[in-house]
């Protein structure tokens, strides 16, 4: 198997465990024994998700929803890092290393862009805001899950560049996303 197939192999497996993977993100959110610093950063890679401006568009066949995947895994990495845990967080952690050696060169900044979610602005809601105001939360739970009610796993479409390709033009949309954003020259 060539290193890209490899590579669309873990992109899928993010994408088919996506739903989960919010679903243990949202437990961990909720738990008493999570600290409230990690709880904004669990909020901010959330958040990240409604975010109609992240790095790879969720309207991609397949893997648009991959950058949101690995988001989710390097927010938990950054958080059990910090000593947090649970076992949701801890299971989407341990796959830190798949996203690492899937953005090579793109594994600090994107790290620093994760980190920087626990104050970013998402439709109006910032993650203070959400876990501060009953209100926000609910609005922010309620669109978590039509979001993911729509959300149905695909297999990821090769045919129209091959897998090299596609792994390529993930890896150069969120090379241009970072440098939008400030966290790469």
């Amino acid at each position: 198997m060539s290193d890209s197939e490899q590579s669309l192999k873990i992109l899928q497996k993010f994408v088919d465990g996506f739903s989960m993977d919010v679903g243990r993100m949202r437990a961990a959110l909720d738990d008493e024994g999570t600290s409230p610093a990690h709880k904004k950063s669990l909020v901010g890679a959330l958040n990240y998700l409604l975010d109609r401006m992240d790095m790879f568009p969720d309207h991609y066949k397949g893997i648009g929803f991959a950058d949101d995947a690995m988001v989710l895994r390097v927010a938990a990495a950054q958080v059990v890092g910090e000593g947090g845990g649970g076992r949701g967080l801890l299971g989407l952690a341990k796959e830190v290393s798949e996203v690492n050696e899937l953005l090579g060169d793109l594994e600090e900044p994107v790290a620093k862009l994760v980190a920087s979610l626990a104050t970013r602005t998402v439709k109006g809601r910032t993650p203070e805001k959400i876990l501060s105001d009953k209100d926000t939360r609910a609005v922010f739970d309620a669109d978590l899950t039509r979001m993911v009610k729509a959300m149905s796993p695909e297999k990821i479409d090769t045919s129209w560049m091959g897998s090299k390709a596609v792994v390529d033009e993930l890896r150069k949309m969120i090379r241009h996303a970072l440098k939008k954003e400030g966290f790469l020259k």
